[in-house]
């Protein structure tokens, strides 16, 4: 056998190297075609609009190198590449972009680099040096944009553009029902803050369905027998309250109004109320111990948990609380009132940590689409009065109907949009824990 034809471990490993790239740039949706003859080429990449499709008559150069074997250099975050003359000055004259790309077969790993931009600087192309940083040049998932960045800089956007086909858009409006009457009474009180400290003197249970104008104290039913009954006087009179919204400006901030302080009054029992950032959140368990909200079936969402100190387990750094914000709006004489998921920091399970801004925006930057959606959802259907938020349901001056949807015949591909996070495409779990923030 000595004497028979041979095919070295080296080209071997050049071919599957290839083959790496070609599965690849297949699967970001590109047409890759192998160059028979390489003079320092291996192939090249015609971009497509992964949208539409279309071809874009938009390539790239590309040159492979391949090794099982750590690359110079080579740790778990960086390694280099010395590239040879001859190769670079071969590559630097192309028309088109060059693109290198080290691989490691084996692992089914690849990093890239596009070679005009990087040797650009006098300095670096006398080094013939390329810096590989894994965690920013892998060769991994969708780089549509990078790639059509370098092919066509100054050519036509291609993100992707809608396509025809029939898709529900479900929005974050819900539509409200409310009672149509509203009380209002004669007062001397001037100020929010007098009727709950003459509501608190009362003994009698705080009631937050009220608000002030025009010297009148404004409810949604009654004050006979509650806590606000000492702060009116005489009898009342009733009013539209579609008839207030319509009437002003003016009206309208009042009966807008009502309707927060009756949504107030309707999730007191479980949710809190931060007057500064205009949000609702889930009120903590009496022993500071997790609080989930049950989303259907063998599903549940973690909806208030304690989160340990990194130097010391034993003490909870902060505690999450899941929030809502909202607005009510008018609408073609209906009301609905539009979601917004938040969330709330506290340290004791009450009072606002101090480190609140910084977790919030670490969280914001980890919700995308899906976590956001599923939190919408959640706070829908806690408005409806489903699930089991309220451990013993009252009666709500509010009616919430469904999320509002919304038919179209033009959709996005949303995998090609934007690739979403593991995390946020995760299927839910028994417990659904999305946020495991660090400190």
């Amino acid at each position: 056998m000595s004497g028979g034809k041979k095919l070295s471990n080296s080209e071997l490993i050049g071919d599957a190297g290839i083959a790496l790239i070609h599965g690849k740039i297949n699967a970001m949706g590109h047409a890759w075609r192998a160059q028979n003859l390489d003079a320092g080429i291996d192939g090249s990449i015609e971009l497509r609009d992964p949208a539409t499709g279309e071809m874009s008559n938009r390539h790239l150069l590309v040159q492979s190198k391949a090794s099982n074997n750590p690359f110079p250099g080579e740790t778990a975050e960086r390694f280099h590449y010395i590239c040879d003359e001859r190769d670079l000055e071969y590559w630097m004259k192309a028309s088109a972009p060059v693109v290198l790309i080290c691989s490691h077969p084996k692992s089914g790993e690849a990093w890239w680099v596009h070679i005009q931009s990087y040797f650009f600087e006098p300095a670096r192309r006398a080094d013939r040096r390329v810096d590989f940083t894994k965690s920013t040049m892998g060769l991994a998932g969708d780089i549509t944009g990078h790639l059509f960045a370098i092919a066509d800089p100054e050519g036509r956007a291609h993100t992707p553009a809608p396509t025809r086909r029939p898709e529900k858009l479900t929005s974050n409006l819900i539509s409200v029902h409310a009672p149509e009457l509203v009380l209002s009474y004669a007062t001397k009180a001037r100020t929010p803050g007098e009727v709950y400290k003459a509501q608190r003197d009362s003994g009698l249970p705080f009631r937050h369905d009220f608000a002030l104008s025009g010297g009148r104290l404004w409810t949604w039913s009654e004050v006979d027998g509650t806590s606000l009954g000492d702060q009116v006087l005489g009898f009342p009179d009733a009013h539209e309250i579609d008839a207030i919204a319509t009437e002003d400006a003016a009206g309208e901030r009042l009966a807008v109004r009502l309707l927060n302080n009756a949504l107030r009054d309707d999730l007191n029992d479980d949710c809190a109320f931060d007057r500064e950032r205009h949000l609702l959140y889930v009120r903590a368990t009496e022993d500071l111990s997790i609080r989930k909200w049950h989303t259907g079936g063998s599903n549940s969402r973690t909806i208030f948990k304690g989160y340990p100190s990194k130097t010391d387990r034993s003490r909870i750094s902060y505690y999450r609380h899941d929030a809502l914000g909202w607005q009510f709006l008018h609408v073609d004489d209906t009301w609905f009132c539009a979601i917004t998921p938040d969330y709330y920091y506290s340290w004791d399970g009450r009072r606002e940590s101090k480190r609140s801004a910084s977790l919030l925006a670490n969280i914001k930057r980890l919700d995308h689409h899906a976590a956001v959606r599923q939190q919408t959802v959640m706070w829908a259907s806690i408005l409806c009065g489903e699930g089991n938020l309220v451990d013993a349901p009252r009666s709500r001056l509010l009616e919430f109907g469904q999320l509002q949807t919304f038919a179209l015949d033009r959709g996005i591909d949303d995998a090609a949009w934007k690739r979403t996070t593991p995390t946020a495409t995760a299927p839910e779990q028994p417990v659904l824990d999305l946020f495991e923030e660090s400190e």
